[in-house]
């Protein structure tokens, strides 16, 4: 996998090195409790139990996003044959577009390195933070549905959405500027 540069982050591949940040982040309830499949609290390792599962699945996008340090996940991994976008970031880092601008870039690398399909996602009802990043990538809200939440120990309701063909080629025409190391 490529490293990718945006104006403010790093996206690269992630490293055994990058568990202690992995797991401090996570670690946060306001993080975790976000997270469908992520154990609270979460241990390194954990985190390096998900590493090693990362690199079992070479076809799936999974890139830590990077600042003066490690903020964040963003990937887009093939579940039940479809893309789907899930990311995460540090509580200490929200509000501020990194998550928005991580997940443009992943989303154009993935349309020019594997052509412009559906990209589909969900966030927890109680997550408009989560839900207004998509609607900034263009997603849309295709339905509703229920999933369970391991850091929660309960089910939790969702808003399914999805990035239709034409806007994630939109979305890699936006990015063009942006550089694959």
């Amino acid at each position: 996998m490529h490293v990718l540069i945006t104006p403010r982050l790093t996206l690269r591949p992630p490293a055994y090195a990058d568990a202690e940040d992995i797991a401090l982040w996570l670690s946060n309830a306001a993080v975790a409790h976000n997270l469908s499949s992520v154990p609270y609290p979460y241990t390194p390792d954990d985190a390096v139990r998900w590493i090693d599962e990362i690199r079992e699945r070479p076809d799936d996008l999974v890139y830590t996003i990077h600042r003066e340090r490690l903020i964040g996940v963003v990937a887009i991994e093939n579940i039940e044959d479809e893309p789907r976008l899930g990311y995460w970031l540090s509580a200490a880092h929200h509000g501020r577009g990194f998550m928005t601008e991580a997940a443009r870039r992943l989303i154009a690398y993935a349309h020019a390195e594997r052509g412009g399909g559906t990209i589909r996602s969900s966030v927890f009802a109680d997550n408009p933070a989560s839900l207004a990043v998509q609607r900034k990538l263009g997603f849309d809200v295709i339905g509703r549905g229920e999933t369970y939440s391991r850091s929660r120990n309960e089910t939790v309701p969702i808003l399914k959405t999805e990035l239709a063909a034409e806007a994630c080629a939109a979305t890699g025409r936006e990015d063009r500027h942006m550089v694959a190391a």
